[in-house]
């Protein structure tokens, strides 16, 4: 079953309302004419096809949830009924929900032509006393003056939550209401990753100082010494948070990094390949010009400016032709959150974080047709611009994570994407993080964080077990091999 409206006349566009016609009030009628107006739900409970630190997955049909970006909305207010740390990482994720009844599951999510997603997030008000809501937000960027369609929901049964999300992904892309993958099988992309996160807060936190001052040469230098002492068969080095200057110049911070083309040389002479960790359309570091500004303050780049384009794109092809980096892992992905922001042309909403993650493939792939771009974009509309789903962050209350992390690879399967980054469980205690290790390569690409001690626990593991790690990773090879 599908469901659309469409309007025009003047004025720009703020929420857009799918069967109902407002917000219920928590014990009254709120901003609707009632029940009569809202969305009834039977369900008894609903499932989200988006992680977040608590691993909760399946919800009361009370809580609300925003399948994108946080638009400003505070997720741990009482209003919201949402505990602390419930937003979800996978950012964006599938524009959808999967409610539960007598063993069956309905599906409910939408699509809308490319160019379209002019709107961060599919929200669900939760149930309330009058009724329920599911509405997307213009906030002001858009227009109904040439007429306005709404994007189509779709409802969709089946028998479980997944079985749901692959209806809904095939609706998608049947209806062009999603992207081509561009995604090739490399084998270097299957390697094991070190990334040096976790050893960049074993360093820092216990003394109080930032993990982004130890992202520096001589550290992932020595770092990647006990790795080779440990004889663990790396294939992919990430650098993390911050060797740039600025967040959003990609420009190498020559303080950390006196001679980036020369680690990156030695690492391609022992056939590895390198990295960088990059932020989306950060402000830091930014000329004046390229910014969009809000209170006096320059939060986001203005990255639908053609001059923004201009300026981007020779800076990636420097680090990617010059210096010789492998790719980029892409983290911190934010959409405006803040209405009627100065932006140029329509990259708004969803399409904002889209045309950031274009510019950012099509000019590293331009100049390395194998490179690697990893992202946490789960939605089908990012296949376009993404090689590689990691599955993001575990929060170090986090318990049985292989199964919840295989869940979150099951997820960007069926959306797209065939191979995953697994990350770390190094924030976690080391029982957890050792059972992790020894699940990733029947989940995806085995990735280690640190090569001293956990992060929160500060625990080490025995020489034997890192002998049997790496024992693990080469028979792992070796069948990539055959």
């Amino acid at each position: 079953m599908e469901f659309q409206q469409f309007a025009e006349g003047p004025g720009k566009l703020g929420r857009c309302y799918f069967l109902s016609n407002g917000i219920s009030g928590l014990w009254d009628n709120g901003g609707t004419d009632g029940y009569e107006w809202n969305t009834a739900i039977y369900a008894d409970r609903y499932f989200a096809p988006n992680p977040n630190h608590a691993n909760q997955f399946e919800f009361n049909i009370a809580m609300p949830q925003i399948m994108g970006f946080n638009v400003g909305r505070d997720a741990s207010s009482a209003e919201d009924f949402r505990p602390e740390r419930m937003t979800g990482i996978f950012a964006p994720p599938p524009l959808f929900l999967a409610f539960h009844l007598d063993k069956t599951w309905t599906g409910i999510g939408i699509g809308t032509k490319l160019g379209d997603y002019q709107f961060p997030a599919l929200e669900y008000s939760g149930s309330r006393y009058a009724g329920a809501s599911f509405y997307v937000d213009y906030m002001g960027y858009r227009s109904a003056d040439n007429g306005f369609a709404s994007p189509v929901l779709n409802i969709t049964m089946g028998y479980s939550p997944l079985d749901v999300l692959q209806s809904y992904t095939s609706w998608l892309t049947a209806n062009g209401f999603a992207t081509k993958s561009v995604t090739q099988d490399i084998l270097w992309r299957h390697l094991p990753i070190f990334c040096g996160w976790a050893e960049q807060t074993v360093e820092s936190v216990p003394r109080g100082g930032k993990p982004n001052k130890e992202s520096t040469q001589a550290n992932y230098e020595s770092w990647l010494s006990t790795v080779e002492t440990r004889d663990l068969p790396i294939g992919t080095i990430v650098i993390d948070d911050k060797w740039q200057r600025g967040y959003g110049n990609f420009e190498v911070d020559r303080q950390k990094w006196p001679d980036l083309k020369g680690f990156i040389s030695a690492q391609h002479a022992k056939g590895r390949h390198v990295l960088l960790w990059v932020p989306v359309a950060d402000p830091d570091g930014l000329p004046d010009s390229l910014c969009v500004t809000y209170q006096g303050k320059c939060v986001l780049a203005d990255v639908g400016k053609p001059e923004y384009e201009a300026w981007l794109r020779p800076r990636i092809r420097h680090l990617v032709q010059d210096l010789g980096v492998d790719g980029f892992k892409e983290d911190w992905v934010n959409a405006p959150a803040v209405p009627r922001l100065p932006l140029t042309g329509p990259a708004t909403g969803i399409e904002f974080v889209r045309r950031f993650q274009s510019l950012l493939y099509s000019e590293t792939h331009k100049w390395k047709p194998d490179a690697m771009v990893e992202t946490q974009t789960t939605n089908a509309l990012f296949r376009e611009s993404s090689d590689v789903i990691r599955l993001n962050d575990i929060w170090y209350a986090s318990r049985n994570v292989p199964e919840m992390m295989r869940l979150r690879a099951r997820i960007a399967v069926i959306t797209g994407w065939p191979l995953v980054d697994t990350d770390n469980a190094s924030s976690t205690n080391l029982t957890e993080w050792w059972s992790y290790m020894q699940a990733q390569p029947s989940i995806g690409i085995p990735a280690l964080y640190f090569v001293t001690r956990t992060e929160a626990t500060q625990e080490s593991r025995s020489d034997a077990d890192w002998r049997y790690l790496a024992s693990l990773w080469r028979q792992y090879i070796a069948a990539l091999k055959r």
